[in-house]
């Protein structure tokens, strides 16, 4: 025999494959030959001996465990790959020897031996039962009488077949469709439930044994097991696969034969065991049959109002009582099977609630009640978190809320809520607090802990608001009661108060920010009934509304002049609740408005140097003060303007009594701009004329010759603004040979340097203009008088600011290239890219919390950290301001737009020069340019998209790609010594910025978007994009533009292999809405439609098969597998052609050949198997299943594509889900979670099983 150490293994020989795959195994064999011993192995797959030497080892008893399953391993490839190339004879040989080895297994054989043989059962039923292998269930039936190995082994094809039949995308599966679903249900059923029979030519054969079915079956066995699993490890793997099997079986199977083989009793039976795995196994089985969707409410009332009645409550209770653990046990089973009561709970109750409440003749439901408050109370906020939800929703049903069982409930259910408004997420990373500690142990990312908090206090905060709308009177006297005496608490503790001891987030303040929290919820409720009585009003509920109403504003007047604080942060967030109750309860109360500016002047506080983290609160405070007064000036101008002269000296009184920074001037400016340019006015020309007196000054400024001057190189501008002083700076300490820049204190010559810097900024009218600018435009109605007043204020001025604005962007986009810098030798570039890069925190990858994160950034301040930090600060505001700026001037609408030469100038001058922008530079641009690109005017969308988009696409591409390569070769030769943190968080910042491009681009093309736009009232342009036919879509302004469309595409094909798999799954959605375009000459004629067409079957086709073929995206070869079937359908196919008002109905050949060349070019494919696949895409049609045709197309490339984790050994992804937390942890709001397109998930595939029942 040739050694494979010597050389090439020359036969497929029996003692050939075993030296095989002893070098395999045998953990001393050097990688090299281990790799020539996998190749000849899996050449040997492929080869015409696989089939005799597949039975030869595989039914060989005295071989190796692990050579039989390698001889079953080919076995199974001949019966997926090259049964279609064996005789009839050779085909049934197989099966009966397969049929044989599942027959003969016996204890000794390993599990993972029994279960390959029951995977090769499960392949050959697949493709041949109920067609030419008809005694399946027979086999099954006979093999189940046998030893519990044998039970075990039946169980494993049932579920294996159910999984792949109605669950799995299994390509043979589904391509088998109606006849191997109805096969299944029919074995699953008794003869009672379900008749069944499949015909086969002229002959209906019946695939069920017997009469009774596997439901019965199993449900039998299960009934029979109890008290003989603990005396028997075999006798409870069966069980367990009983149970598996039910779940599996649960999701599609009609809900009669649920009750007929006493299923459902049988799996609540199994939670009175004393076994932990059988009650999971148990709660899994009951989860999957109550997630079922569809359920009717006959089929509601059997089988959930049995659980919900107080006897089985009891039990459950009993269950959810014995599983409840301490944090010291999170690990456990026990805590396991709390969430998993919780989750089950938590459907009941949404089933149950779907209809009016039952009479408490046919079942009481106190006792569930108070069941789902007990799981709500659970330490554990992920155990708690479904109760509340449907309590929520409970809520949400006007039938269920104002019933006596559930106002019985409510006093308990504040009492659980109301505490759990905390910001959890804000404690420090060594609590003790039970929640903190649980929710840390199962939810590592930051930001989706974060998420999750947010979730939660959502739900708890909806919960208090619809307590206090259905109950007003007594539910809001009692919340606001004892949110008084809480913060009564609060204060008393305030009044000892050292500023020495500040701190932005502090117990105190987590204190009173829940007590607040609990007040906006109430009054919302407050607001939600006024709303509501006002829409339909009785004398009865406007007296009781009008009575609550003056109360709350009493106690609300007293709030703020009670409780005053020493703290900055509770202070703010006072002011906050303050404002949102002026906004919703009493938006027009302008009485309750002036308490509340009153209020907020009042709380404007001295900043203490001496103490930097208070002044710094203090600086936030007044900032935060300034933003809610404008909101208040905004609601309230007219009354406001009554007192402008007052108002205007207040302020006054406040920049020169607190020193004010020039930020808070600044904003303070823009109120009185506002109330002016707000309030209704008798005289146009009189208001005009004080508005301008604000934009004067900005007019000035930028026409100033200094500014001009500095604005007219680069050279000048950086040494206008002292980024030249930067490198002289850090040459003179040695920066670039100091490892520690947190420990090392900057000079006087470095401070003096900061202070230069801010001081050159303050004389850049950059913020000044930002901020008058969108006060003026914000929440405009377009062609209003005053809209029209402001554009013509502005219009005169906004060319010299964009020219200067757009001068600063590409400035400071310059600077982020390191060999740019003024005064900086080459040996210092390196120094200048340490100080760009920038410091920020990251969950997983970051050390420590992001307080702590944040706390180390602001003890650095005084450093050569700080220094650097200042300045790369200075190039970030700088950036910022002026895309804000642009973005704000479309506000203006067609006085913007419509301007010659500026959409050449954004595009040279914003987006072109972004090439030294890091990712997560570029991700902020990519943040302002969509609102920019989407309120352009459809008329206008030629002159000033095109460059921009075409630009902006090019930039996007080359800017990913780059930084995609770069982080392949990195990781490839990532030396040893380097930081791992800093891959991880360069490669998490790219995949955000990846998906912010994607997002975008995606949105272009999404039909969707534009009538999402026009129901935004913030879009300024609305009005514009409502004009239905009359005006060119986004999309199909896209489409048609050869100058947009071919950066597009380009962009596209490269997305699409991204190692991100959240972008490309976006990207392929954005590449299924482009095909089916360009199947006729609608956006592009002749030439350059057949152009897009031959890209599009050639390198997008090449980029979906590449990553098909990459294991990286192999939990997602079902997207890429429609992509490519689109393809082909829509390009390389004959297709019928509907008739059209110019045209009759006809069928057309194939608009190019370049698809199926493309498949034909790959390795080890003909033109038999192209073809026939090509035919089955015919049948279906483009409009076909998509489920059908990606199964079609797997199929084909089924030797292509990479292998899934789940395929390898079949492991259960479904069982592994954790639904609370993937629901829950995300950051989007509950009521937001729906997607363009559809769900990742697409449940059981019940197509066939609803014909046979007539359902839809």
């Amino acid at each position: 025999m040739d050694s494979l150490a010597g050389g090439e293994l020359s036969s497929y020989s029996t003692p050939n494959i075993l030296h095989a795959l002893a070098l395999i195994h045998n953990p001393t064999t050097k990688n090299q030959i281990r790799r020539q011993a996998s190749d000849y192995l899996d050449q040997l797959k492929s080869s015409q001996g696989a089939l005799q030497h597949g039975l030869a080892l595989g039914v060989d008893q005295s071989q190796q465990p692990l050579v039989r399953h390698f001889g079953l391993s080919l076995l199974e490839h001949v019966v997926k790959h090259q049964s279609h190339e064996l005789s009839d004879v050779q085909n049934e040989e197989l099966r009966r020897c397969i049929i044989d080895l599942g027959r003969s297994i016996t204890a000794q054989d390993p599990l993972f031996v029994r279960n390959k043989v029951a995977e090769l059962w499960v392949d050959l039923a697949k493709r041949s039962w109920a067609l030419d292998w008809l005694d399946l269930d027979q086999l099954l039936c006979q093999s189940w009488e046998q030893s519990n190995i044998h039970k075990s082994f039946v169980l494993t094809v049932l579920e294996n077949l159910s999984e792949d039949t109605f669950f799995r995308d299994d390509p043979t599966a589904i391509l088998r469709g109606r006849d191997l679903n109805a096969a299944l249900v029919e074995i699953f059923t008794s003869t009672s439930d379900y008749g069944g029979g499949i015909r086969v030519g002229e002959t209906i054969h019946h695939m069920r044994c017997g009469d009774e079915g596997w439901l019965f079956r199993i449900s039998s066995f299960l009934q029979g097991s109890f008290g003989h699993v603990g005396e028997d490890a075999d006798a409870k793997t069966t069980t367990l696969k009983a149970i598996a099997t039910l779940r599996s079986a649960f999701g599609w199977v009609m809900a009669p034969a649920i009750e007929t083989a006493g299923c459902l009793l049988v799996t609540c039976n199994c939670l009175t065991r004393s076994d932990e795995d059988i009650i999971i196994s148990a709660l899994d089985a009951l989860i999957a049959l109550y997630s079922r969707q569809h359920l009717q409410d006959a089929e509601v009332q059997t089988l959930v109002y049995s659980l919900c009645q107080a006897e089985s409550v009891g039990i459950l209770r009993q269950v959810y009582s014995w599983s409840i653990v301490s944090v010291d046990d999170i690990l456990t089973q026990r805590y396991t099977i709390s969430k998993k009561l919780s989750e089950l709970v938590s459907l009941l109750s949404d089933l149950v609630t779907r209809t009016a409440p039952p009479e408490s003749s046919s079942m009481d439901i106190t006792a569930f009640l108070n069941f789902m408050i007990a799981i709500a109370q659970h330490d554990s906020l992920i155990v708690s978190i479904p109760a509340v939800h449907s309590w929520e929703r409970l809520f949400a049903m006007p039938s269920w809320r104002r019933s006596e069982a559930v106002s019985g409930c409510v006093s308990t259910l504040l009492d659980v809520v109301c505490p759990r408004l905390l910001q959890y997420d804000q404690l420090p990373e060594d609590t003790d607090e039970p929640a903190v500690i649980f929710v840390n142990e199962e939810i590592e990312i930051f930001p989706e802990r974060q998420g999750f908090y947010l979730n939660y206090r959502r739900l708890c905060s909806s919960v208090v608001e619809w307590v206090c709308y259905v109950h007003l009177e007594h539910a809001t006297d009692f919340v606001l009661s004892q949110v008084e005496t809480a913060l009564g608490r609060v204060r008393t503790e305030d009044a000892a108060f050292n500023p020495a001891d500040y701190r932005r987030i502090s117990p105190l303040g987590l204190r009173a920010d829940t007590q607040f929290s609990i007040t906006d919820a109430a009054f919302k409720g407050l607001d939600k009934y006024l709303s509501g009585s006002r829409a339909h009003a009785t004398e009865e509920t406007k007296e009781i509304g009008e009575r609550v109403r003056e109360r709350c504003k009493a106690w609300a007047l007293r709030m703020l002049a009670d409780h005053r604080f020493k703290d900055p942060s509770i202070t703010q967030r006072q002011v906050k609740t303050a404002v949102e109750i002026s906004a919703r309860a009493f938006q027009s109360d302008t009485g309750f408005a002036v308490a509340v500016l009153e209020h907020i002047l009042a709380s404007f506080m001295p900043a203490k140097p001496e103490y930097p983290a208070y002044s710094d609160g203090v600086t936030e405070l007044h900032s935060y003060n300034a933003m809610e007064l404008r909101r208040l000036a905004q609601s309230h101008a007219d009354y406001f303007a009554s007192f402008y002269e007052q108002l205007s000296g207040k302020f006054g009184d406040l920049i020169s009594t607190l020193n004010m920074d020039p930020r808070i001037q600044t904003d303070l400016k823009s109120i009185l701009f506002l109330i002016l340019q707000r309030a209704s006015s008798t005289d146009p020309e009189q208001q005009r004329s004080r508005l301008w007196t604000f934009l004067e000054p900005i007019s000035n400024a930028w026409n100033d010759p200094s500014l001009q001057e500095a604005l007219s190189s680069f050279q000048n501008y950086t040494r206008s603004q002292n980024f030249d002083a930067v490198g002289p700076f850090l040459s003179s300490v040695n920066a670039g040979q100091l490892e520690e820049w947190t420990s090392t204190f900057t000079n006087e010559n470095g401070r003096r340097v900061q202070q230069q810097m801010v001081e050159a900024y303050n004389q850049v009218p950059l913020r000044e203009a930002r901020i008058l600018l969108s006060t003026s435009t914000e929440r405009l109605e377009q062609d209003s008088p005053v809209h029209h007043m402001i554009c013509d204020l502005w219009t005169p001025i906004m060319p010299q600011i964009l020219r200067g604005v757009l001068q600063i962007a590409s400035y400071n986009h310059q600077l982020h290239n390191p060999d740019s810098w003024p005064n900086v030798s080459p040996d210092l570039a390196p120094t200048i890219k340490r100080v760009l890069r920038d410091r920020y925190w990251q969950s997983g990858i970051s050390e420590g919390s992001m307080n702590d994160f944040h706390s180390k950034v602001k003890q650095t301040k005084s450093t050569l950290e700080g220094f650097a930090s200042s300045v790369r600060g200075r190039i970030r505001t700088n950036l910022e301001q002026c895309y804000s700026i642009i973005h704000t001037l479309g506000r203006l609408g067609e006085r913007f737009y419509s301007i010659p030469q500026v959409p050449e100038l954004i595009a040279e001058a914003l987006i072109s020069t972004t090439g030294p922008l890091s990712p997560h530079h570029f991700s902020v641009l990519l943040l302002m340019l969509p609102k920019l690109i989407e309120e352009c005017p459809p008329a206008l969308r030629q002159h000033f998209l095109t460059p921009i988009l075409s630009m902006l696409l090019q930039q996007i591409d080359h800017k990913l790609v780059t930084e995609w390569q770069t982080m392949e070769v990195r990781k490839q030769t990532m030396q040893e010594g380097e930081s791992l943190s800093d891959e991880m968080r360069d490669e998490s910042v790219l995949r955000q910025t990846t998906y912010k491009a994607v997002n975008m681009v995606s949105l272009w093309l999404s039909p969707r978007r534009e009538f999402e736009l026009t129901a935004k009232k913030s879009i300024v342009n609305g009005a514009h994009l409502m004009n239905g036919n009359k005006s060119q879509t986004m999309s199909e302004f896209v489409l048609s533009n050869h100058r947009v469309l071919e950066p597009l595409l380009v962009f596209t094909t490269h997305a699409l292999t991204f190692k991100d798999t959240k972008a490309t799954q976006t990207m392929i959605v954005t590449a299924q809405r482009i095909i089916p375009a360009f199947v006729n000459e609608q956006y592009l004629q002749g030439e350059g439609a057949a152009s897009v067409r031959e890209y599009i079957s050639t390198e997008i086709l090449k980029a979906a098969i590449t990553a098909l073929n990459d294991s990286h995206f192999a939990d997602y070869q079902q997207h890429y597998a429609h992509l490519i079937a689109n393809i082909w359908l829509a390009y390389g196919l004959p297709a019928h052609v509907p008739a059209t008002d110019n045209h009759p109905a006809h069928d057309r050949p194939s608009l190019t050949e370049t698809p199926r060349n493309v498949l034909l070019s790959l390795p080890n494919m003909d033109v038999a198997k192209v073809d026939a696949a090509a035919e089955k895409l015919l049948k279906e049609g483009i409009n076909g299943k998509p489920k059908r045709l990606r199964a079609i197309v797997l199929h084909l490339l089924e030797g292509v594509r990479g292998v899934r984790i789940s395929d390898l050994g079949k492991i259960d992804t479904r069982a592994q889900q954790s639904r609370i937390l993937e629901k829950y942890k995300q950051r989007e709001s509950l009521a937001m979670q729906g997607i363009d397109g559809r769900a990742e998930t697409e449940g059981p595939d019940l197509g066939g099983v609803a014909d046979m029942f007539g359902e839809t």
